[in-house]
Parts: C-alpha cells; structure tokens; sequence
C-alpha cells in the first residue's frame, strides 16, 4: 500500500509538471468551470503554501490542469471532472492551512528583565540613594559576567504628577543608572537608557504599596 501511494504521489507531480508546463499553454484554466478551483489555488499561493505547503500546492494545481482536461472532452467525463475541481479544492485549502502554520512567523520572545531591588533615588530627583549601590554593585558584577549581552536600563515612575514630567524624571533616572554602571567597569557600548515615565505600571496606583512598585528600575537584555 505505501509503495503504491509513494508512485501515486510521484506520477501526480510528475503530472502537474507536465501539465503545468508543455500543455498548460493548450488548456483553458480560466473556464467558469473552474473559478473556485483558480481562488483557493491563488489564496494559497498568498498564504505562501509554494514554499511552506508544495506538496500539496502541486497536487492542487494538478487537479486544476486534470479538471481543464477533463472539459476539453465536453462533458464525456462529468463525474471525474467534479472529482477533480473538488480534488483542486481540497488540496488548495490544505495546502493554504499548512502555510499559514508553517510559514507564520515565531512570536517575539519576551525580554529578559532584572528588576534592580532595592535601588532608589531622591523625591522627585535623579539622585541615587547610598542604599542603592549594593544592588548596582551586584548589577555590575552580573554583567561582567556576562559580555556577550546588551542592556537597556530602563527606569519607572508612579502616576503622581503630570504624565510628562513622570516621562522626563524616568529618563534621568535610567541615565543616572546607566552612568553608575559606566563608571564602575562595564562598557558603556553594551547600554543604552530609557524612561517609561508612568506608561507601564505593575501594581495599581491608588495604593502607596502599588505606587512603590511602579516606581522601579530593569535592566532589559538586548541580544
């Protein structure tokens, strides 16, 4: 049975070769007859099936061709030329489903992020706390160990004030972060700053223990 549906498979392509070819140029495929066969072959040449679905991309267009064939006999052969529209149909949908799953692009993988615990800055400044350094001194240490990555440090605020000036004292402190890095030891080509101001809070804001979630600084890996 394998062996028999293996020649099978090969004479169909064999056959949308030919007929895609030397005869293609002999056939009407643009007959009435064939219009839904034409669109499900056209929407999965969009979804991309010749290149993630081509097995079945050729066993469509096969039928298609069959079909043509099939109607140049005027109507000898209803039967088979239903069967090979239908065929055409079938084997076009596969193959437009098959592309959409193989060819779909992999989902983004989420960075990875290091929340900095423990570091903090002045009431409405840029200026670290003294408790701040044993977090940053160990933020330092970690990313020597690792040269082969990238950093964007990236600094949070909660939602007291206005939205921009959360925005602009975020971006000083990502920069007074990045600079406390910079200064001891690691590469500064290795970071980049950025202030997210108020725009992506953890917690809610309308409790002191979520405003001070909020108020938060990551450093976010860049590959």
């Amino acid at each position: 049975m394998k062996k028999s549906m293996s020649m099978k498979t090969w004479m169909t392509m064999g056959a949308a070769l030919w007929l895609g070819g030397c005869a293609a140029g002999q056939l009407d495929i643009q007959r009435d007859e064939l219009s839904d066969a034409r669109h499900a072959i056209e929407a999965a040449r969009k979804a991309g099936a010749e290149r993630c679905a081509p097995k079945e991309m050729a066993r469509a267009q096969s039928e298609l061709y069959y079909a043509a064939h099939e109607l140049t006999e005027n109507g000898v052969h209803p039967d088979e030329t239903a069967g090979h529209i239908a065929d055409a149909r079938k084997y076009a949908d596969k193959a437009r489903m098959l592309a959409r799953k193989r060819c779909a692009p992999k989902p983004k993988a989420k960075p990875e992020i290091i929340r900095l615990e423990g570091v903090h800055f002045r009431t409405n400044s840029a200026e670290l706390t003294p408790a701040s350094t044993a977090t940053l001194d160990r933020a330092v240490a970690a990313l020597k160990k690792r040269p082969d990555i990238r950093v964007e440090v990236a600094a949070h605020t909660d939602s007291r004030g206005s939205a921009a000036y959360n925005l602009k004292l975020s971006e000083r402190r990502a920069k007074s972060v990045m600079e406390y890095l910079i200064a001891h030891g690691v590469d500064a080509s290795r970071l980049t700053s950025r202030g997210y101001g108020e725009s992506q809070p953890v917690a809610s804001n309308a409790t002191p223990e979520g405003r001070a979630r909020n108020r938060r600084v990551e450093l976010r890996v860049i590959r």
